[in-house]
């Protein structure tokens, strides 16, 4: 009998509702952090080009890259999120967030920085808004509905 119940609490709801949902917010718990370092990173290789240093410039074009695969990560994962049960206002700002920093990616090889540093600020206040938020929310238990 418990060798039973610990396999259901385990590995019971693999298909269903709860398993999907815990995946997507653990997924998000890695990714986010992730995310905020990279655009924390950003920041820090900016700063040094604006100094005077040529060489930063390399790694704040390769960092803005890894940032928008992690949106996309994001994104993707928020859309799982939302289907199983997660907020809704999530999902917009994650697709906002891609959005914003696609832009953000284009505005910096234009060299427009009039747009590209206040955007970067934004968007990091974004990506360390939206870590806290997803580390606040109690990840489902498997087995127990709602």
């Amino acid at each position: 009998m418990y060798n039973k119940r610990r396999q259901r609490v385990i590995f019971g709801a693999l298909g269903g509702h709860h398993s999907w949902m815990t995946s997507s917010l653990i997924g998000l718990r890695i990714v986010l952090p992730l995310h905020a370092v990279g655009v924390l990173a950003q920041a820090a290789f900016a700063g040094q080009f604006l100094s005077g240093l040529e060489s930063p410039v390399v790694f704040h074009a390769w960092t803005a890259w890894a940032i928008l695969a992690l949106a996309l990560a994001q994104a993707a994962l928020t859309v799982l999120w939302a289907m199983r049960g997660g907020p809704l206002w999530f999902l917009l700002a994650s697709v906002f967030l891609l959005i914003a920093e696609t832009l953000q990616t284009g505005t910096g090889y234009g060299r427009f920085l009039g747009v590209h540093i206040p955007l970067g600020v934004v968007l990091f206040g974004i990506v360390l808004w939206q870590t806290i938020e997803v580390f606040r929310r109690p990840a489902p238990t498997p087995g127990i509905p709602g």
